[in-house]
């Protein structure tokens, strides 16, 4: 774009190439995505019903709101443990996968081979991945029941640890805690590749001669981490977070996203207040998180 007074600008050729280029993805941007978020906004403040000329839509001001925080105990509680438990699980996956990525960033032998095992799951075991391949498998005369086998490893091997307990007397209750502990670590493990690469790239970003420096004046591998380390890895706990809570709230397995696609088939309307609700929550929990985290960032000048 090309200046030509103190308030007239003239597109260029480079400029209208741009904005023919982009043109496709904003006009499917609007039409696909931002119409029905406005619509999907505009269903919370409605009663609606399906009719022979569509959907016939009657308003009901707050009543869906009001249903959804006050009316729906079920709902309300779900939503508390779900962000109750999230915090918990979303701090020990960014301090997890920040010290697997500490151990991977170390030169040994095979540390490809475990980087790669360890990013496996993100494309093998995704959500829809999973679903998919139930579907090609299940139809393929009883092949399901391989992937069901494969898919269930962890609590084949949490069962087995199980009963090497049992055989030491000790009591059932503590065998179902631990095997429930034990799973659920074993399935945030699973999912942490993409934010142990975020911390491998952010340890690769900081400069060696910081170290040298640190070596030469005696600082110890723990003072080193503390002073050195984890400062510079600020951003990459930042950009962690936000990642982990979005994919955890995204969740095909979420109780409260099961809840809702449930609730789709009888009420659209609650439905979609209920989706409304859950997506304003975790833009809160971001935008805290980030807020607390980036005002401690550490950056090099």
């Amino acid at each position: 774009m090309r200046r030509l007074g103190k308030k007239r600008f003239a597109f260029t050729a480079d400029d209208k190439a741009g904005l023919l280029f982009v043109l496709p993805f904003v006009i499917g941007f609007i039409w696909f995505f931002f119409l029905p978020l406005m619509d999907s906004i505009v269903y919370t403040f409605n009663r609606i019903k399906v009719g022979s000329d569509g959907l016939e839509m009657t308003y009901i001001g707050l009543e869906n709101w009001n249903t959804a925080l006050r009316g729906d105990a079920a709902f309300f509680k779900g939503l508390i443990q779900q962000f109750s438990s999230a915090l918990v699980e979303i701090l020990v996956i960014i301090f997890v996968s920040m010290f697997l990525a500490l151990l991977l960033n170390d030169e040994f032998p095979g540390r490809l081979f475990f980087r790669t095992v360890l990013f496996l799951p993100v494309i093998f075991m995704s959500d829809r991945f999973v679903t998919i391949f139930n579907t090609m498998l299940g139809e393929n005369g009883g092949m399901g029941e391989t992937t069901n086998a494969f898919l269930t490893v962890s609590g084949e091997m949490t069962g087995f640890v199980s009963e090497v307990i049992d055989s030491f007397g000790f009591l059932s209750e503590y065998i179902e805690k631990f095997t429930a502990y034990a799973t659920k670590f074993f399935d945030l493990i699973w999912g942490m590749g993409i934010q142990t690469i975020i911390f491998i790239i952010g340890l690769k970003s900081i400069p060696a001669y910081l170290y040298e420096v640190a070596d030469m004046e005696g600082a110890t591998k723990w003072e080193t981490f503390w002073k050195i380390t984890f400062p510079l890895l600020t951003p990459s706990i930042l950009l962690a977070f936000v990642f982990t809570v979005v994919d955890h709230f995204n969740s095909f397995n979420n109780t409260i996203i099961v809840t809702i696609k449930a609730n789709m088939l009888t009420r659209i309307d609650y439905a979609v207040t209920q989706s409304w609700l859950y997506a304003l929550l975790v833009f809160v929990l971001v935008g805290v998180g980030s807020a607390i985290i980036s005002r401690r960032i550490v950056r090099l000048d």
